[in-house]
């Protein structure tokens, strides 16, 4: 669609102007959204003393005045109750109430925080049609002329060093409308809640103390445009200032870099608006700019002048200059340039502004996103601004956080869901290296999405042309603050706003100011996307399009993995065929945090909170679908981001075909080489270190390899071997300490098994009634029940084991990926009660010798008309083999099973877990790649994964044998000759089930689960994969999962070897 960006401006800016003429409130009218506001521009402090140009926070600086700290606060839950007259300077507010700035309202007494995933307020235009407020959604229900408003007083002192000069009010997020007054005076109205509102309140000033009054409406016709999948709050969420320029001042400037065809030598385009706020013309204007790389050293250096300006009148100057061979930004190497801009004028004191830039280069060509001329792969994450205290005002030193972190985890890219984030987020990505997707404030997911299912097209406010000037508008907003950043290396038009022309002129509107890559998920394959970016699509579906004739844009899932829960199943998949194939250029996990609060119940207990839980109860919500972080609320991170660190590392590791004594390592960066790393190996016997090598000097270039060799060895029979290769900094880093692991793997050597070794073992004696069966050799005893055929006692060294019959267990407390898989409950619940309803139909016993007894046992398992043979071969000194066969039905077919295995409840003296197999973290078998196979020593307690909603957790796999013990070393211990799966925890499956029946009215959180006195080992021989691909109905993926099948399996049980 070819667009008319000048009417499309003019209608834009008649929007700004006319709200007077209008008879339906501004807050109802989609064509005003600004009025008096400042036009977008470049995010930028400026000062008049140069020292303080090097500052991250302003504050101190003469020319600045943080508003922040304690209002005053009136809150109505209707606008006709709104207070009159309030923003008089003379008004009493002595019976209000004060609320900090910033802060949401709802978590501070006023109103109630709302959490629906895409439903904003109505799906429908009602809310701006007649004099009622009416609302069409769940959880607005009976809310006739619902719309909280709260008015905000407060005051301040101008500093006389400011009489003369532009003075400016500035809000960083307001939420979702306001009107602003100072001393009595209306100034202005603001939409787009998460960019800048700047005001120039020079006329309204005076010497002395000012007063400040705002009116902020929860709900405005920008709520149809903000519909995230987020926390419905409001009120000032980030920081408001006051700063000071001389009358004649840079108001915006965009400092571009681009890259020859060589990505070698760069050029700095400069353009700066020059504007006189004065009453007077300005003469000898004179700009400088000074461009110093990071050990200060000047670079470049350009003098502009104008010899006259006219009162009020702007002027751009501007310059563009080849710098050779630059060092250039990258998220790997993100090196910055200081550019210092310096505007003199005759009678006006001077303006420094001091911004970090980088040169780089990002393009859409060839078939992919470039970066520098590389097709670089987005290891990314989805971020919403959340605190589990404070909800969307976030500190400075959350931020800094949240980055390390993403370092620390490989994490290279970050897509600003679902709107701009805070400007200092974008400047630490460009100081620390990340590549950011800014994203315009666009959702509209309730009145319908793309490629969601069907929705009324015609009255989707993305196809209404009196809503395209506020669409732009978010685009311009989104825009021109970040221009300057070099982070921002690709934009996104919004999320899940439907499309249509409104969307398409956006595309229009960027592509128009510069070349880097515009996103529009909605868009598919449009023409107004730069990439196929569709949410959550299944490895196979990419791999299709990489593999068959396709469209040239590369796959770029903005959103994908859902980590809900226990989740980020296959993630391994998903990046070997990023790997694998150039159309294929990553994606945006989702998410990077819960949005939970942190609360305590009635008992003092803490639980993190989520929709539902903070709501009025009975409100309709979207339940725990806030809770999908690779971190919790606190930062800190699930088991599953190591697997995120490891699938994504940007070194790999192999053996050589031919040669198990050579390690094959890739440098899998696009810029970077591997001098800053060193590189240690140790050889694992077992378990155990038996040689190892540190300090090994690495060299390759980026998309290089290099082999490092390993000593001869000498493998013994029955053992195990692997090499475990780390990659850690030789020296500290930004954010990054030396020694800090980039990379490692583990590479199997060999093993071969041992020859059968003949025991010996005591004589076992056989008791036989007519309810059991109790075997009893040396320290040892076991009971079988006639009835059940189940052990009911397990006795080592006069200690008994068990608080209750052993039994089969097929069922797992559902993760939240298998509760939205179709036809869960039909298809799986069966499974639930399966192993405690069994029916013995045979048993057996067979003396095999005067130290051996086989018991045969046949269970028929009626549910699903099958049947499971257990084999015991029973030694004197204890040990006992457990051999299994299941079958299924040929003539039924149920679902995939959760699970195989046996339950064991164990007393609580036996607490102490020692292990052989994958960890130390949780792993399932579609998430393991980071969990390395070692010798382990923790407790069930810290085999426990809080979940934010109770599920399965704790589980390990590729198991070779489990000890549970007491502190005296006595116990058991389960082996396999191959491996096994395990979990264990103070809590039975059955406990999630009963516990949120218990709670049927609330959510159920682990601090509702009771600890009982025995602990539950489950010994499974397969475990179904948590699944990741979506969190409402993709099952695993089918490697991943136990089909409706017969299976065969064993393991051993006997008395652990003791301290």
């Amino acid at each position: 669609m070819k667009s008319s960006f000048p009417a499309i401006m003019l209608t834009l800016t008649g929007a700004l102007t006319t709200s007077a003429a209008m008879a339906v409130e501004d807050w109802r009218n989609p064509q005003v959204f600004r009025i008096n506001k400042e036009p977008a521009r470049a995010f930028f402090y400026s000062f008049n003393d140069k020292a303080a140009i090097n500052t991250e926070q302003p504050w101190a600086a003469d020319n600045y005045q943080l508003l922040n700290g304690e209002w005053k606060f009136n809150w109505v839950d209707t606008p006709t109750k709104k207070p009159q007259g309030f923003y008089a300077t003379d008004y009493d507010d002595s019976s209000w109430g004060t609320i900090a700035v910033p802060a949401n309202w709802e978590l501070n007494g006023y109103g109630d925080p709302y959490y629906h995933s895409h439903a904003c307020f109505n799906n429908d235009l009602s809310f701006l049609e007649g004099d009622e407020l009416n609302y069409s959604m769940s959880f607005m229900e009976g809310k006739v002329n619902y719309n909280p408003v709260g008015s905000y007083r407060q005051t301040f002192t101008i500093d006389k060093s400011w009489t003369g000069k532009e003075v400016f009010l500035h809000f960083g997020a307001v939420k979702s409308a306001f009107y602003l007054w100072i001393n009595g005076e209306k100034v202005g109205y603001s939409q787009d809640s998460k960019t800048d509102a700047a005001f120039d309140i020079t006329p309204y000033i005076k010497p002395g103390t000012n007063t400040l009054a705002m009116e902020v409406y929860r709900f405005s016709d920008g709520s149809y445009l903000e519909c995230q999948d987020m926390w419905r709050m409001s009120g000032i969420e980030r920081d408001v200032y006051l700063y000071a320029t001389p009358k004649v001042a840079v108001r915006d400037f965009h400092a571009y870099t681009s890259l020859d065809a060589s990505y070698t030598d760069g050029v700095l385009r400069l353009d700066a608006d020059i504007d006189n706020r004065g009453s007077t013309n300005a003469s000898d204007i004179t700009l400088s700019a000074q461009l110093t790389d990071a050990k200060g050293k000047t670079v470049y250096r350009k003098t502009l002048s104008l010899a006259a300006l006219g009162a009020g009148d702007i002027q751009q100057l501007g310059f563009a200059a080849q710098i050779d061979e630059p060092n250039l930004w990258s998220a790997e190497q993100p090196y910055l340039y200081s550019l210092l801009l310096t505007l003199t004028s005759e009678g006006n004191e001077p303006q420094y502004i001091r911004r970090h830039i980088g040169f780089r280069s990002t393009e859409y060509k060839d078939g992919n996103i470039l970066v520098n001329g590389k097709p670089v792969l987005f290891k990314g994450v989805n971020r919403h601004e959340h605190d589990p205290h404070t909800g969307h005002v976030v500190s400075r030193e959350s931020m800094l956080a949240d980055i390390k972190l993403m370092k620390e985890f490989n994490i290279n890219a970050v897509r600003m869901s679902h709107y701009p984030n805070d400007p200092y987020f974008y400047d630490l990505a460009d100081k620390y290296g990340l590549y950011i997707m800014d994203e315009a404030n666009t959702e509209s997911h309730g009145l319908g999405a793309a490629n969601q299912g069907p929705y009324d097209a015609a009255k989707h406010i993305v196809n209404k042309p009196e809503w395209q000037a506020a669409y732009i508008d978010r685009i311009s907003n989104m825009y021109e603050r970040s221009k300057n950043n070099p982070s921002v290396v690709m934009r996104s038009l919004g999320n899940e706003s439907g499309d249509g022309p409104n969307i398409e002129v956006t595309y229009d509107w960027l592509k128009a100011k510069e070349p880097s890559p515009v996103i529009s998920e909605q868009a598919q394959l449009r023409r107004h996307t730069d990439t196929y970016s569709q949410m959550y699509a299944p490895i196979q579906d990419i791999v299709r399009y990489a593999e068959t004739e396709h469209d040239e844009r590369p796959v770029l899932l903005i959103e994908y993995e859902h980590a809900m829960g226990n989740s980020l199943g296959n993630f391994q998949d998903y990046w070997d065929a990023f790997e694998k194939y150039r159309a294929l250029q990553g994606g945006f996990i989702w998410d990077w945090v819960d949005q939970t609060f942190a609360r305590t119940n009635a008992n003092g207990d803490f639980y993190w909170a989520y929709g539902g839980d903070m709501e009025p109860l009975g409100t309709p919500n979207s339940d725990s679908f806030c809770a999908n972080g690779l971190v919790f609320g606190d930062r800190t991170p699930y088991p599953y981001l190591w697997e995120v660190k490891k699938v994504q590392q940007n070194i790999g590791f192999a053996l050589t075909k031919d040669n198990a004594r050579e390690i094959v390592v890739t440098n899998k960066h696009f810029f970077r080489d591997l001098s800053a790393y060193a590189l240690s190996w140790q050889i694992i016997e077992d378990g155990k270190v038996v040689k190892s090598k540190a300090g090994i000097s690495l060299n390759a270039k980026a998309g290089a390899q290099q082999t490092i060799k390993l000593p001869k060895l000498r493998f013994k029979q029955g053992k195990e071997y692997f090499v475990n290769v780390q990659v850690a900094l030789k020296n500290d880093e930004p954010l990054l300490a030396k020694g800090h692991v980039v990379a490692e793997e583990q590479l199997a050597l060999a093993f071969t098994p041992a020859a059968p070794v003949q025991t010996t073992s005591a004589d076992i004696a056989i008791s036989d009634s007519n309810n059991a069966i109790t075997l009893t050799g040396d320290d040892f005893s076991m009971v079988i029940n006639r009835h059940t055929g189940l052990v009911s006692s397990l006795n080592y060294n006069g200690s008994e084991l068990l608080k209750a019959e052993s039994h089969p267990s097929f069922w797992r407390a559902p993760v939240y990926n298998d509760l939205e898989v179709k036809s869960y409950e039909s298809a799986f619940s069966v499974y639930q009660q399966l192993g405690k309803n069994t029916e013995l139909t045979s048993l057996n016993v067979n003396q095999l010798s005067a130290q051996q007894v086989e018991i045969k046992l046949e269970h028929a398992l009626p549910a699903i008309e099958s049947k499971y043979f257990t084999t015991f071969t029973v030694n004197g000194n204890g040990v006992i083999d457990v051999d299994i066969w299941f079958y299924a039905a040929p003539h039924k077919k149920f679902g995939e099973l959760p699970r195989i295995g046996t339950l064991f409840e164990l007393a609580t003296d036996y607490s102490n877990v020692t292990y052989y197999g994958r960890g130390p973290h949780e792993n399932y078998n579609d998430r393991k790649s980071s969990a390395f196979v070692g010798l382990y020593n923790t407790t069930v307690d810290a085999l426990y994964v809080p979940y934010v909603t109770p599920s399965e957790n704790g589980h390990r796999t590729d198991v070779r044998y489990v000890d549970f013990t007491d502190n005296t070393g006595n116990g058991v211990r389960f082996s396999a000759q191959k491996t096994l799966e395990f979990n264990a925890e103070y809590y039975n499956t059955d406990d999630y089930d009963a516990t949120k029946a218990d709670h049927f009215d609330r959510n159920l959180h682990p601090a509702d689960l009771k600890k009982q006195d025995r602990i539950f080992v489950h010994i499974d021989y397969k475990h179904r994969g948590v699944g990741g691909t979506n969190s409402w109905g993709e099952a695993p993926l089918s490697k991943y999962i136990l089909p409706w099948l017969d299976y065969h399996y064993g393991y051993r049980i006997e008395p652990a070897p003791g301290k």
